[in-house]
């Protein structure tokens, strides 16, 4: 095999199981060929560990025993390919050139995503370093100045979203410190996206994972910016989670349930509305009958039960009126 893969333009050193991690340290390679005979032998634990590296290896595995439990077990691990032993060159030849293909994928993937990585830190420390020129009393306008310059749309958006969770805020009784607060942080929910590169921001086609990635670092962004500003630091962590999710799925922290500040999940209602019926430049906008079917079909998993109730309480009211 090894003849076969050098004849093919790659370089190969073979070991043993026990060896194959030390190998890996030693000479980090693009693809590693490993033997299995069952799902839980050591083939398979060099396998995943192969997959948790910091750069990960592209793995073809390669089973004298194959069968339907070794090939899922091998590709929920992520191996790129299996193949049966004894195989013929070319099958293995091809194999090790499409993990080598995922391997180089990877890498371009990873430089990119710490480029973008480093301009929005870049982009966080010129935003501190202005905040930190003003007096924290007019912090507030200051940051949606600098937010209607650079992405006029976000401006609007935030906007809207906290005339309507000022709105539902009242609706759910809180108290009038906590309705600011509320009001305070929507106005504020997306400033972290001042620190994002402004090719992200006005892209009108779908994102890639890398800038997907690189956009969700606004929130983070943003609260930190925020718990450093006197007068705003208490709504930093209502910020921080307006992107988290009722049942744990969302982000930056993967927050769930009563533990996402109720601030949070009333602006995630708002922002959720407003962005289904708003025209975007990737999206047409759907009707308010639609939107709140679509609340209601998001409730329990991405938005709180209770919130949407109270929402669609509101509106009927309104629309009664």
């Amino acid at each position: 095999m090894a003849g076969w893969l050098e004849g093919a333009g790659f370089a190969c050193s073979s070991t043993g199981t026990g060896e194959a991690l030390a190998e890996v340290r030693r000479h980090q390679p693009d693809v590693a060929v490993v033997g299995v005979s069952v799902p839980d032998d050591g083939g398979m634990w060099v396998v995943r560990s192969l997959r948790t590296q910091p750069t990960p290896v592209g793995v073809v595995v390669m089973s004298a025993t194959p069968n339907l439990d070794v090939a899922t077990t091998a590709n929920r691990l992520g191996a790129v390919d299996c193949l049966p032993w004894p195989s013929s060159q070319n099958s293995i030849v091809e194999a090790v050139k499409r993990a080598a293909g995922w391997r180089a994928a990877l890498a371009t993937a990873v430089q990119r995503e710490s480029r973008l990585q480093q301009e929005v830190e870049q982009g966080k420390e010129q935003l501190r370093a202005t905040i930190a020129r003003v007096d924290p009393d007019v912090a507030q306008s200051v940051l949606l100045a600098l937010l209607e310059s650079r992405s006029p749309d976000t401006y609007d958006h935030v906007n809207r979203v906290a005339r309507s969770a000022a709105a539902l805020a009242r609706s759910m009784r809180l108290a009038p410190i906590e309705i600011h607060s509320v009001r305070a942080a929507a106005l504020l929910h997306d400033i972290g996206k001042i620190a994002i590169p402004p090719r992200l921001l006005a892209q009108t086609a779908p994102l890639n994972d890398e800038e997907i990635a690189g956009l969700r670092l606004h929130v983070s962004v943003g609260a930190e910016v925020l718990a450093e500003i006197p007068t705003l630091a208490a709504i930093a962590p209502i910020v921080g989670a307006t992107h988290e999710r009722y049942d744990g799925s969302g982000y930056p922290a993967g927050t769930a349930g009563p533990d996402i500040p109720l601030g949070s999940r009333i602006i995630a209602v708002a922002d959720v509305y407003d962005a289904m019926t708003v025209q975007r430049p990737y999206c047409d906008p759907v009707s308010h009958d639609a939107a709140s079917a679509e609340l209601i079909r998001s409730s329990g998993s991405h938005l709180d039960p209770d919130v949407v109730r109270f929402w669609m309480e509101m509106v009927e009211a309104v629309r009664c009126s």
